[in-house]
């Protein structure tokens, strides 16, 4: 079984991974390259479920207050207490990216839908037009 501080070690490295991740995927979507989108989503799909197996691994650590925790020496402590600021950082931040790519995302979706509303409609002008020709 890993240790905490392993854990969170291995947490900050995923973090580390998954962040310039997020900035690309907001890049790609504000590009609309959708083919390239879902290749960088399967690359990320897999750091997250490496994510979520570490928080699980994390819980039983969680459960126990951080001053009655057994640390090797203070400097194991504050490297740790470190670390997980430095994950909290990181993981706001790549929600945001997310939570941001998912709203122009939905922009991207909204505009689509008009513009196949307007072809549907030019394709029965043109339709109407023929009949008569």
């Amino acid at each position: 079984m890993k240790t905490f501080c392993e854990l969170i070690y291995r947490k900050e490295e995923i973090l580390r991974r998954l962040l310039p991740i997020s900035v690309q995927q907001l890049e790609i979507v504000r590009q609309s390259n959708l083919t390239v989108l879902l290749q960088l989503l399967a690359v990320k799909q897999r750091l997250m479920n490496e994510f979520e197996l570490i928080e699980k691994q994390l819980r039983p650590f969680l459960e126990i207050l951080p001053e009655e925790r057994t640390w090797n020496n203070d400097t194991e402590r504050l490297e740790v207490g470190g670390r997980l600021e430095r994950c909290a950082a990181m993981l706001e931040e790549i929600i945001r990216n997310d939570s941001t790519s998912m709203e122009e995302l939905e922009v991207q979706k909204i505009d689509t839908e008009k513009q196949l509303k307007r072809v549907r409609q030019g394709s029965r002008i043109f339709s109407s037009y023929k009949k008569f020709s």
